[in-house]
């Protein structure tokens, strides 16, 4: 072989190709590791999607519960009217407000507990040790667990939608696009939690944190009614709370209500705990795992 092939095969500019470090040993390229990522993230969404969807009663069991959760607003709508919710500044319909707030905590909530009982569930069966030795970063599994579970609630959030507009009609409230952007902030800070979490596992086996975050958002974050309702000895908690802001923005984007904060205000809160939460997550993630290794606790069954 002359020095031409050995610099086609090794050469250090090409971004598709293994390069020798300085001691001599391969190393993937960039193209290599982005690709390595993008196929454990697909397999993990593969392997949750197929676990939880590959019953028809599990989608048959969606229409009826999507049902159960759609009449008790409406029937609290009727016993309450919307006088006094509007006035506290939920707007004319409480049912839609309600059904915002709910689809979007599910979304958010559902990939947060994904990326930790992705992980629980691959200790319990044993496998842990064995996507631990996986070529790619291990907060990948994570990502394609918690994309399998968002895909999952847009699905829900499909037929809650659905059922709503067959059931109450069109809303004649103009959506704005930018509708989008504190739901992708509201994504993003949730997964970042996720690995946090995730982490809290690895170094403890705790796995019923996210329980406890999704009931407080449930109660403080405005999830089924406006935050101004509450007295002022914990409404600080919900101002404390950037979910509020996420579902702030967003009802603000698609039903019109009042927002409790100037909309940038809204949007800069959502974005920033959205790269902290993220860039967080990340870290403490590989020092958890870190950790766990050192201490021989990966695959320990507690």
């Amino acid at each position: 072989m002359d020095s031409s092939s050995v610099s086609a095969g090794y050469g250090c500019s090409d971004d598709s190709t293994a390069t020798p470090d300085s001691e001599g040993i391969l190393r993937p390229s960039r193209v290599q590791r982005v690709g390595r990522v993008a196929a454990v993230v697909l397999a993990a969404f593969a392997q949750m999607w197929r676990e939880h969807n590959r019953f028809r009663v599990v989608w048959a069991a969606r229409m009826v519960t999507t049902f159960l959760f759609l009449a008790p607003i409406f029937l609290m709508s009727r016993a309450y009217g919307s006088e006094g919710f509007a006035a506290s500044g939920g707007g004319r319909d409480f049912v839609t407000f309600a059904a915002v707030g709910l689809v979007v905590i599910g979304a958010a909530t559902r990939p947060m507990a994904a990326t930790i009982a992705y992980f629980r569930n691959a200790n319990r069966v044993g496998l842990l040790p064995a996507l631990w030795t996986t070529p790619a970063p291990r907060w990948a599994l994570g990502l394609g667990a918690s994309l399998a579970a968002l895909t999952d609630a847009v699905v829900e959030g499909a037929i809650v939608i659905a059922l709503a507009f067959l059931v109450f009609g069109p809303s004649t409230q103009a959506v704005s696009m930018l509708a989008v952007i504190p739901l992708l902030f509201g994504l993003a800070t949730f997964w970042g939690l996720g690995l946090v979490f995730g982490s809290l596992f690895l170094a403890t086996r705790l796995w019923a944190a996210e329980a406890v975050v999704s009931g407080i958002l449930l109660a403080l974050a405005g999830t089924v009614f406006p935050i101004t309702i509450l007295p002022w000895s914990v409404r600080w908690l919900s101002y404390a709370l950037p979910h509020t802001y996420v579902l702030d923005a967003l009802r603000h984007l698609v039903l019109g209500t009042p927002t409790i904060a100037p909309l940038p205000v809204d949007l800069a809160i959502a974005g920033a705990s959205a790269v902290l939460a993220v860039l967080g997550g990340i870290v403490l993630f590989r020092r958890a795992e870190r950790e766990a290794a050192r201490r021989g606790v990966i695959g320990l069954y507690t």
